[in-house]
């Protein structure tokens, strides 16, 4: 027998798969990328790391790429970042394993001839201009870290000729990108439910569970190399089943 209270759960469980979530109507489908941690989410925002979370493989790494040129003139600069960005293109053409894209924020859009000189700032040197593309494959059911994927992106983005006054290169440090990450959110709830049940159920029917937070907005967090972490921030109370009523009083 459960012990989670009735109509709270009811309740939670409702706005978590009825309500609609119109702030995220419009990207529901989009690839986001996921570079932060559950610590350093936790530290963002002064609170404990979730305490349950639903692990699950992301679905592709990303390795950054900077092209970069100090051709004295900028109209020459531009020129040869276009140049090695189709040298980019058509390399991925002939690996169906690869694909080329760029970001917009933290969404992850495919690189196109026409939508590269979003990445394209000012170099760290005098007279320099730098492209910044990401470089992506699929992560499969089968590996179990980054290591041979991120080798594979490095091999590729080894394999693109640098010419006139141009040089590629990498920081060496991959993300991971999911596709859209709210469709996880039945998950985390059923995962969270499970483990409050386990402690109800151990401590014996004189006690109930109270749980907030679950209509809130789910996140997510890297864990590893290639998996990530989805979480509600959720809280929950044991009291006995005799408690009928509970006060709440504001902090001093």
């Amino acid at each position: 027998m459960r012990h989670i209270l009735p109509a709270l759960l009811v309740s939670a469980a409702s706005l978590c798969y009825v309500t609609p979530e119109p702030a995220h109507a419009q990207i529901e489908a989009d690839e986001i990328i996921v570079t932060g941690t559950r610590i350093s989410r936790a530290q963002s925002y002064n609170e404990g790391a979730p305490g349950v979370t639903y692990i699950r493989r992301g679905d592709f790494l990303l390795l950054e790429v900077f092209i970069e040129s100090d051709a004295r003139e900028r109209t020459e600069r531009l020129a040869e970042i276009g140049k090695t960005i189709n040298s980019f293109l058509d390399a991925a053409k002939a690996d169906p394993t690869i694909e080329m894209s760029i970001l917009e924020g933290a969404t992850v859009r495919t690189l196109t001839k026409s939508n590269y000189s979003q990445g394209i700032s000012r170099g760290g040197r005098p007279d320099t201009s730098v492209a910044r593309i990401r470089v992506k494959t699929a992560i499969p059911d089968e590996v179990e870290n980054s290591a041979d994927l991120a080798t594979k992106l490095s091999r590729f983005v080894d394999k693109i000729e640098e010419t006139g006054r141009i040089t590629v290169r990498t920081n060496g440090s991959t993300s991971v990108s999911v596709v859209d990450p709210f469709q996880y959110r039945d998950e985390v709830v059923a995962t969270i439910i499970e483990e409050i049940n386990t402690i109800t159920d151990a401590l014996g029917p004189e006690y109930v569970a109270i749980i907030k937070g679950l209509d809130r907005q789910v996140y997510w967090d890297r864990q590893g190399d290639i998996e990530l972490a989805f979480s509600l921030p959720y809280t929950y109370e044991i009291i006995p089943n005799t408690l009928h009523s509970k006060q709440e009083w504001p902090d001093d």
